[in-house]
């Protein structure tokens, strides 16, 4: 009987400690990681070639304004993983998140892979931390695959509080004719952006454009005459010029003219359709003779820009629609089994594979 107890007594004092692995099981879980990130590599390209084209884009606009939980929290490469996987997708959130917010990954569910970025220190053979040419220890970023889940995939847990969906929302069309009235007080708060950014906004003629940013006064002026959904979105694309800095060098706006008008009209499409105004998106055209020859540097580009697109319209979104959630940090989303909700064993050095950034 005593020897049943200190068995028993054994068994529960090791409950969820980590498992030491073997040099050998150190290995196997490596490769296993390499593979793995290197097949979300290849899902990545494949994604992000086609939004290359304009069809492409337009329907990746429309589901990272429709789904703006999920843009506001992930990287862009990461939110092109999420929708690869998971078409679907509306509010996506790690396990433990999913736990704070009242909600159970449901049993069986199978998680959505993204790449979370790691700071790790390297190590020289002594296991001592390797120094740069000023002494100072040496600090690299590497991805690790990790596991989240879509609100399709959990459930309620007892007592909370079902949260807010985006069904019913129905968005413009891409290049649809911008009209209708906008709410007074996005128009306030895109002024309010521009005003953070060192920009006043002024109403009058503005030649052949619609309107313009002019970094010499630090001015944007906007047409008159123009249906208040117009004026909205012109304001809305100016604002995404001057976010996403593409007023600091005028010669090199002429050089990236194409990339960058599909930038700001990206940023401005987004915006105005969170705050349900019609919109229009005129440059997509130029996609093609800018992305790139080849996939690689197709992929190259493409993150980049939305990337940048998403940065931007994070922030004009924090002045226009406070209420859309912080960007989430994704080096502290816990990776979690999929089949059963437990936490890896294996320690954040095996996890930690670099991929190209």
């Amino acid at each position: 009987m005593a020897t049943s107890t200190r068995r028993r007594s054994a068994a529960k004092s090791t409950k969820g400690t980590k498992k030491k692995l073997t040099p050998g099981q150190r290995a196997e879980f490596a490769e296993k990681r390499k593979a793995e990130v290197e097949g979300l590599q290849e899902q990545l390209t494949a994604a992000v070639v086609e939004f290359a084209s304009s069809e492409g884009w337009a329907a990746l606009l429309k589901k990272m304004a429709l789904r703006s939980r999920i843009m506001c929290r992930y990287s862009f490469r990461n939110v092109a993983l999420i929708f690869a996987q998971c078409p679907h997708a509306t509010d996506v959130c790690g396990y433990t998140e999913w736990k704070k917010r009242g909600r159970q990954v449901r049993k069986g569910q199978r998680g959505i892979r993204i790449l979370a970025p790691n700071a790790i220190t390297p190590r020289d053979e002594k296991g001592e931390p390797q120094k740069d040419k000023d002494g100072n220890e040496k600090r690299i970023t590497i991805f690790r695959p990790i596991s989240v889940f879509d609100i399709s995939q959990t459930e309620q847990a007892d007592g909370a509080q079902e949260p807010e969906t985006a069904d019913g929302v129905t968005l413009p069309e891409i290049g649809a004719k911008v009209q209708g009235t906008a709410p007074a007080e996005f128009m306030d708060r895109l002024t309010a952006c521009l005003k953070s950014l060192g920009y006043s906004v002024e109403h009058g003629d503005t030649g052949r454009a619609d309107g313009y940013a002019d970094p010499e006064t630090r001015t944007v002026r906007i047409g008159e005459g123009f249906p208040e959904a117009h004026a909205a979105n012109v304001l809305a694309h100016e604002a995404g010029h001057v976010q996403l800095d593409h007023t600091a060098d005028m010669d090199e706006y002429v050089q990236h003219r194409g990339r960058m008008e599909t930038e700001a009209e990206s940023v401005a499409y987004i915006v105005c359709a969170v705050a349900g105004i019609d919109s229009s998106v005129s440059s997509l055209s130029y996609i093609a003779s800018w992305a790139g020859k080849t996939p690689e540097k197709v992929q190259e580009t493409m993150i980049e820009v939305g990337q940048r697109v998403t940065e931007a319209s994070r922030a004009i979104l924090a002045f226009t629609d406070p209420d859309e959630p912080e960007s989430e940090d994704e080096s502290q989303v816990q990776s979690q089994d999929e089949e059963h909700g437990v936490t890896e064993t294996a320690d954040a050095e095996s996890e930690a594979l670099p991929i190209a950034v």
